[in-house]
């Protein structure tokens, strides 16, 4: 997903690789560490009772603790969905899985895993999903608003002056009080290292001694986590898609910004290949389209769906951006454009709508709102406004297609809370081999970064996809192959593998 602005950006963050004698260090860390997490695996696992719901999947809530390090206080409702093994005589035990985000819950791996996952997994494993804290059907959910009709109204991403970019920290700001008051103060708790220890949780409710895991994008991050955190519980992980966890917020952003232009250029070359077929008017170049089409979001904006907001430069960001994230959008992002010229936004904002989960009743979940406020509580550091400011200057030369001159967005993160604990740096020391899925074109966490998880993780084997997709499981009978074969022989592909 996009960033912690609001309501645009796209970017990730993380961590620091270690040099020779800090990896000693967290040896010896990591063996303290394990040593008190194994004596509070003594205390009894949870209870899990399943309720049979529509589909043949079950569903069921696990208790955590708010803070893991105060387990007797006050607790979190975890939804869990699971998906039993078709063939319990072959069945392996449970494959743990997490779509991405973050802010993405069990749902849309869950419900479509016969669509997602093929039929040598869902033989062999109960497919069991989590909507992490905050998430989903998780209670409490960071919730921060209802109606994105009017943080699109009030956004202005090129403010001209001092007093519309004062207008704008003042939206950004009211957003983050709002997720304060809506949330409560379990929000400090809202971290990807608090959810990995869910997991963990999780697993011992299952009564698995080891486990199996599935994470596209956020979900990469997610998993290499616990497998730091859990490294002894680790039976295989696929980590698909990763952000690099190296990089500080600002780095982050460069990074995505970098993938998403690449990503609409290859779009935009695609057009060009395909001659009068793309819908984009052009005479050898549609990128000036697309650049008309940023000049009319920016003044008069363009009209869209009835009762519906005009179709602005915050808008159409947020309708490339979704749009980049798999070449089949790519033909209804180049009939939005081609509408859009013609003075009909509404399928750039149907293609927005996809982005902020809109429903068809016109609410819209809270996956936008989760992810701001994770991303805001996992960062190291939260850069101020000056820095932002400077960012986005850099922004504007790396992505001219995602940022147009002038840009300027407020972050939410310095009106939220301080993280309750700090995210845990992520080696992977002790776990088993992980196998690591890369898109050279994926634009929302690009190959450099997946590459720099394989160098943070002290095993790993990188499996190179030629897709222009983010995340690469699917993708083709190559890769899902090398898949099947590690998740259930345990058997690695060789080091260099293409697909």
């Amino acid at each position: 997903m996009s960033d912690n602005s609001v309501p645009q950006l796209a970017e990730r963050q993380r961590r620091g690789l270690p040099v020779l004698v800090t990896l000693l260090i967290l040896v010896l860390i990591a063996g303290i560490i394990t040593g008190i997490l194994s004596s509070r695996s003594g205390e009894a696992p949870p209870e899990l009772t399943w309720t049979p719901i529509d589909g043949g999947l079950e569903e069921t809530i696990l208790k955590a603790p708010v803070d893991h390090d105060a387990p007797g206080g006050e607790t979190l409702d975890l939804r869990i969905l699971r998906r039993p093994a078709d063939d319990p005589a072959q069945r392996i035990g449970s494959l743990l899985v997490n779509p991405g985000g973050p802010g993405f819950g069990a749902e849309a791996l869950i419900l479509n895993a016969t669509e997602v996952f093929q039929t040598e997994l869902l033989s062999r494993f109960d497919i069991v999903g989590m909507d992490p804290r905050g998430t989903g059907k998780s209670s409490p959910a960071i919730d921060c608003i209802d109606d994105y009709d009017a943080l699109w109204a009030a956004s202005d991403l090129t403010p001209s002056d001092d007093a519309t970019r004062a207008t704008q920290i003042a939206v950004a700001t009211s957003y983050a009080e709002s997720c304060i008051q809506r949330t409560g103060d379990s929000i400090a708790h809202m971290t990807t290292a608090a959810t990995a220890r869910d997991l963990d949780l999780l697993r011992r409710a299952l009564g698995e001694d080891k486990i199996s895991y599935f994470g596209t994008s956020y979900g990469c991050e997610l998993g290499a986590t616990w497998a730091t955190l859990f490294p002894d519980t680790v039976r295989a992980a696929v980590l698909d898609g990763c952000a690099d966890p190296t990089a500080d917020p600002l780095e982050s952003a460069r990074q995505q910004a970098a993938g998403f232009q690449a990503s609409v250029e290859a779009f935009l070359n695609s057009c060009i290949a395909v001659g009068p077929e793309c819908p984009i008017p052009h005479d050898g170049d549609p990128g000036d389209a697309l650049r008309s089409l940023w000049t009319l979001a920016a003044t008069d904006g363009i009209a869209s769906l009835p009762g519906r907001p005009a179709v602005n430069e915050s808008v159409l960001q947020t309708a490339t951006i979704m749009s980049m994230y798999s070449e089949e959008i790519w033909p209804a992002f180049a009939m939005g454009v081609a509408m859009g010229l013609n003075g009909d936004g509404s399928l750039l904002m149907q293609l927005a709508d996809a982005y902020t989960q809109r429903q068809q009743d016109g609410t819209w979940g809270n996956e936008l709102e989760a992810f701001s406020v994770i991303q805001c509580m996992d960062a190291r550091s939260r850069p101020s406004l000056g820095q932002q400011a400077a960012l986005t200057a850099e922004l504007e030369v790396i992505a001219p297609f995602i940022y147009p001159a002038g840009s300027f967005s407020a972050s939410i993160c310095t009106s939220l809370p301080a993280a309750a604990s700090d995210p845990v740096t992520i080696t992977g020391i002790g776990a088993p081999p992980v196998l690591v899925l890369g898109n050279t074109g994926d634009p929302a966490t690009p190959f450099a970064s997946t590459e720099s998880m394989v160098a943070s993780l002290a095993s790993a084997v990188l499996v190179t996809i030629e897709s222009n997709n983010h995340g690469g499981y699917g993708t083709n009978e190559c890769v899902n192959e090398k898949v099947h074969r590690y998740l259930i022989d345990l058997t690695m592909p060789e080091v260099g593998t293409r697909c």
